[in-house]
């Protein structure tokens, strides 16, 4: 069976998504064994800095063409054709594999862009650049699952991953700009697809391209991350502009993704990630889950609480995904 493709998105920054990709990923592999591939697309490359020790991304880097997502593209940008190998190294603390990131990448947005008009119009060089993310997941067959660590933003990158993907995880926060957020992701995506299908409708040569219809990626859910919350006295409450939007959050959702949920009986709030205090830097800093975290004192507390918000998301993500 072919490994399940799913891009973390949203068209805003600040959501706790790289957190949140890295540490499922290492509660499915660790405690549900399954065989799991990250790809690090966001040109920040904070995946990449979570997931693997500092000398092993710093002695790549280092090198005059280092192996990454950037090595993906790149070959088909310059008339090379699909890249043959993937360059997949292993995260030993998140049991995980990865395709580490690079800020060339964010170079590649004007190729992905002009090829874009071209592939609209059913021309086959349009269309084969802005498949290059279907071609590696088709080298990626033998995984359960391939996640996508993407930046916020609707350019063409993240157009060219949404459009080959299997489904999408929006990882959110209580904010007025969430909710604008919500609202241009599905415009675009609806845009996009049919975009995309008109083009390989009228393609010049179908047989030159890795599909023939296009993929309508489907909505997996959403994870909230914790609002700060603000004292007064002795009580704690949430500001009541969030709240207002807290309690519109679910009618959003549905009104905007409804069409495209993964099944009827989904469960669009996969859970809820709280402020971990100092679990969060503790992990980066040691590049492991924090459910993997060694540590005493209060990290015994909060890493316990880890355990038990990455163990409900895992279960909720396995429902929502099965047939």
């Amino acid at each position: 069976m072919k490994a399940k493709s799913i891009c973390f998105f949203n068209n805003k920054g600040g959501v706790g998504k790289t957190t949140l990709v890295a540490n499922l990923a290492a509660e499915l592999a660790i405690n549900h064994k399954k065989k799991i591939l990250l790809i690090d697309a966001d040109p920040q490359c904070n995946l990449t800095q979570y997931m693997l020790q500092d000398d092993e991304y710093i002695q790549e880097y280092q090198k005059d063409d280092p192996m990454t997502v950037y090595s993906v593209i790149h070959p088909l940008s310059i008339g090379k054709g699909y890249k043959e190998d993937l360059p997949i190294r292993r995260s030993i603390n998140f049991h995980c594999d990865v395709i580490i990131g690079d800020p060339r990448l964010a170079m590649k947005e004007d190729l992905l862009s002009q090829d874009w008009r071209d592939a609209r119009a059913g021309g086959t060089r349009g269309l084969r650049t802005t498949l290059v993310f279907l071609d590696l997941l088709k080298k990626a067959e033998d995984y359960d699952y391939v996640f996508f660590d993407m930046g916020p933003s609707l350019g063409a990158i993240n157009r060219a991953i949404l459009l080959v993907s299997d489904y999408f995880i929006l990882p959110a926060t209580i904010d007025i700009f969430s909710k604008w957020a919500i609202s241009n992701i599905g415009t675009a995506l609806n845009t996009w697809q049919k975009d995309l299908e008109h083009g390989l409708k009228n393609a010049e040569d179908p047989s030159e391209l890795p599909i023939q219809s296009g993929k309508k990626v489907k909505f997996l859910g959403y994870v909230m991350q914790q609002h700060k919350e603000r004292s007064k006295g002795d009580s704690v409450r949430m500001v009541e502009a969030y709240n207002t939007i807290s309690i519109q959050f679910p009618a959003i959702i549905e009104h905007t993704f409804k069409k495209i949920y993964a099944k009827s009986e989904l469960i669009t709030n996969l859970g809820e990630i709280k402020h971990l205090a100092s679990l969060a830097p503790k992990s980066q800093s040691t590049h492991t889950p924090m459910i993997s975290v060694v540590a005493k004192g209060s990290y015994t507390t909060t890493r316990k609480s880890a355990r038990e918000i990455f163990g409900l998301l895992a279960l909720n993500f396995i429902k929502n995904i099965a047939y």
